[in-house]
């Protein structure tokens, strides 16, 4: 009887410390809860790292992990930077491969933060009101005015609408998609 009030009161616990998001998020990922575990852990080590990094402004560079797949996504002062925050990422236990999308801060470009914030949350916007698409599976990154999207869908059909709503941005220069079918 003890035993089985000790696991009830776990379980509260438990539900009651993860909030609502956690768990919607869990429940409508296609990855298995440990897969979703092991890659949040792998980002948190990623950012971690570069963070603690001298040679890294960890500031301008959003990292995202899916199935072992480690995405840098941002800007960065130079190409050492760049290399260092790809070599750091490498250096994380349990990453199975970096993809950088990390351009060159450009102090000239009209493009700015507002620019990028106003274009994602147009993408999100349509992508919430298409009722086809998982978009809380999808994570939007918009850099210089550039799109890069990111995470799992369930079907190839799902990635093409999530890039087509993406494309229809008008001030998108481009649109990269890592989107992963699983």
């Amino acid at each position: 009887m003890l035993k089985k009030l000790f696991c009830i009161t776990a379980i509260i616990t438990l539900c009651y410390t993860l909030s609502g998001c956690a768990i919607y998020n869990a429940t409508v990922d296609e990855r298995n809860i440990s897969e979703q575990y092991s890659d949040t852990v792998i980002s948190a080590s990623v950012l971690n790292k570069l963070v603690k990094s001298d040679h890294v402004s960890s500031m301008g560079i959003s990292v995202k992990t899916y199935n072992g797949k480690v995405y840098l996504i941002g800007e960065v002062d130079s190409l050492t930077e760049r290399s260092i925050a790809i070599s750091l990422a490498r250096n994380v236990k349990g990453v199975r491969s970096v993809i950088p999308y990390l351009l060159l801060k450009n102090k000239k470009d009209f493009c700015g933060t507002t620019d990028n914030v106003s274009m994602s949350t147009k993408l999100k916007t349509n992508l919430v009101g298409d009722k086809e698409v998982w978009s809380t599976n999808i994570s939007i990154d918009v850099v210089q005015c550039n799109i890069v999207l990111t995470g799992i869908v369930g079907s190839t059909r799902e990635k093409q609408k999530i890039i087509q709503h993406a494309k229809r941005i008008p001030e998108a220069r481009s649109v990269t998609s890592y989107i992963q079918v699983q």
